[in-house]
């Protein structure tokens, strides 16, 4: 089945759902069966030629498959979670507009249509930034993150323009060419918020609910990554430069978001800002792939960006649950959840283990790439550490949750998050029948608010599970983000979607430094 139905669902699905957000169990109920049918429709997507539509082509593969599958499976997992913590209500339709845009901007062959659709998906996610936390500061946020986008957009919209193909690449001016390859870099760098522009995304940390920031700052940034990593695979080797100090500046960003990110994760005492900033990190690795102009970072840079966007769903939906069953987001105040809430530390314990990895894991095999085709020894030694470094806010997390239980664990049933309802052993007898019981509505809820901390983290933990997989180069991880992108049409102008080598021979480009030469 193509790439349409899944098109027509989640935009047809999530744009309802927005529109009739003012009846929310209707909307929670359309965004929800909106996201099962799009995980159904994402699985059945198959490789297939480019479908003509609106003058441009659209195609699906195995890697748009893999990313939507994912996402829309994350997504509802995240719902869920939702439903039993704190419920922003756009948040079902935000998912599958999201998730559209994303799928939209991967299977399209066109450049700039790509751009133009990644960067939507991002304003989709302002929507959640204004959810929950209705306030001014709320308010600002949003305008600061929609300002980022806009400035990310225009960035690779304009690169895009000045380079459309490979040959185009080799005739402009060698200096436009170098603008425009770092114009595009620095757009993904903006929406990553990889360090110096991580000052955003801090504050989207803060005015977004927990469940909100995997469509926020994964999902929606490593689409733009992946449209941003075509390109440059498919135009950036035919400059007739090696573009040495561009290249370099990438690194630099890079390396700085992967250790400042990873210290500020580490000594954080706020878990949504634990969360955060090893996005950050994390999307750091994923600039690296940029910076390298070899087509083996192509297939490690997708397998990693996919592996990370599952995590991180994973840990975000984790500190959604873990700040509703105890009613804070202070670590220090967290001595013992691990022991009053096992479930919620097995889960965190799978979500290090994906995060991280260990040698033969798809994951720590595509670090490990990137940051050796990056970066030269011995530095590169030193970047992996840094990275690897991610253990310790995994762990110090563990071992509080280890530790003797504080006042504020131990009180914490006695100290619910919202308004609790009725409880079911104080309503009235003759609602309990004989045979075949029925509940009322008031039973209902309060069967649902007894359960609703074992029901969300049930689902972080099979969320932590798939994540395990996804790391693990599961459900053909690596033979999806092996497989080029469906190629794109042969109309002039026309960018084509992947490392692929060009018709017409280009012109001997010197070997970067500490580079192997571009294949094209």
């Amino acid at each position: 089945m193509s790439l349409l139905p899944f098109l027509t669902i989640a935009f047809g699905a999530g744009a309802l759902s927005l529109l009739i957000g003012r009846v929310r169990r209707a909307s929670a109920l359309v965004g929800i069966v909106g996201l099962v049918v799009a995980t159904v429709l994402a699985a059945s997507i198959r490789d297939d030629a480019p479908f003509a539509i609106a003058g441009g082509a659209i195609a699906g593969s195995a890697y748009v498959r893999l990313f939507l599958v994912m996402g829309c499976a994350g997504g509802l997992l995240v719902a869920l979670v939702a439903l039993a913590t704190s419920w922003p209500r756009n948040l079902p339709g935000a998912t599958l507009l999201g998730l559209g845009a994303a799928g939209f901007a991967l299977g399209v062959t066109d450049p700039g249509t790509a751009v133009a659709a990644a960067t939507g998906g991002g304003v989709v996610g302002i929507l959640i930034t204004l959810v929950g936390r209705g306030t001014e500061r709320g308010l600002v946020v949003a305008i600061r993150e929609l300002r980022a986008l806009v400035v990310a957009g225009v960035m690779a919209l304009l690169a895009a323009a000045a380079i459309t193909g490979t040959i185009a690449a080799s005739r402009i001016d060698p200096a436009i060419a170098a603008l425009s390859y770092f114009g595009f870099a620095a757009a993904v760098a903006v929406r990553f918020g990889a360090i110096p522009f991580h000052v955003w995304a801090a504050r989207v940390a803060d005015a977004a609910p927990e469940v909100g920031l995997p469509l926020v700052t994964a999902w929606s940034p490593a689409a733009f990554a992946i449209v941003a990593l075509s390109w440059t695979q498919a135009a950036v080797p035919a400059f007739v430069q090696p573009l040495v100090a561009e290249r370099a500046i990438i690194v630099a960003i890079a390396a700085a978001s992967i250790v400042l990110g990873t210290a500020a994760a580490c000594v954080n005492d706020d878990i949504e800002h634990v969360v955060g900033y090893s996005m950050v990190a994390d999307g750091g690795i994923a600039l690296l792939g940029l910076a390298v102009l070899d087509p083996a970072a192509w297939a490690a840079t997708r397998t990693w960006l996919l592996a990370v966007v599952v995590t991180k769903t994973a840990f975000a939906a984790w500190a959604a649950a873990l700040h509703s069953t105890f009613g804070t987001r202070k670590i220090a105040d967290l001595h013992g959840w691990a022991i009053r809430a096992p479930v919620l530390g097995l889960a965190l314990l799978g979500i290090l283990v994906a995060g991280v990895g260990w040698p033969g894991m798809a994951v720590f095999a595509a670090r490990a790439t990137l940051i050796d085709l990056a970066v030269q020894a011995p530095f590169g030694a030193l970047l992996l550490g840094a990275a690897l470094a991610a253990v310790l806010y995994y762990g110090r997390l563990l071992l509080i949750g280890v530790a003797t239980p504080g006042d504020v664990v131990l009180t914490a049933p006695e100290r619910p998050t919202r308004r609790q309802p009725e409880p079911l052993a104080r309503l009235p007898r003759a609602r309990r029948r004989s045979g075949l019981r029925r509940f009322s509505r008031p039973e209902m809820a309060a069967l649902w608010q007894a359960r609703r901390t074992a029901i969300a983290a049930a689902a972080v933990l099979v969320l932590a599970a798939l994540s395990i997989g996804v790391a693990g180069g599961s459900f053909g991880v690596r033979a999806a983000a092996e497989a080029p992108p469906p190629a794109a049409s042969a109309e002039p102008g026309v960018l084509p979607s992947g490392p692929t080598a060009s018709d017409e021979p280009l012109p001997a480009s010197p070997e970067p430094s500490g580079q192997p030469a571009p294949s094209g």
